[in-house]
């Protein structure tokens, strides 16, 4: 099984969920700092990159610093895919 390529899906997704250029993810030091961000949003993102993932994130890994930025929200898909078992 090909390892998926977590800041690709998790760049990719937050970026049409928020309806920006992926290069604006990348040039924001939060997420926050968007004008289309809301929490409603964040939700859809963790959500729709669960599902594209084939994981779940635990409840008490869903804290404003791992969510604020590009950075911590796939270093949090990185750690739940490892500790699920996921070849890397």
């Amino acid at each position: 099984m090909e390892t998926p390529d977590v800041r690709a899906v998790v760049t990719g997704i937050t970026a049409e969920v928020l309806g920006v250029d992926p290069a604006a993810l990348h040039s924001t030091n939060a997420l926050t700092d968007l004008p289309t961000f809301s929490s409603f949003r964040i939700v859809e993102i963790v959500e729709r990159v669960e599902e594209e993932l084939d994981t779940e994130v635990e409840a008490s890994e869903l804290t404003p610093d791992n969510l604020s930025r590009l950075d911590t929200l796939t270093a949090l898909f990185e750690r739940t895919l490892r500790t699920s078992g996921v070849p890397g």
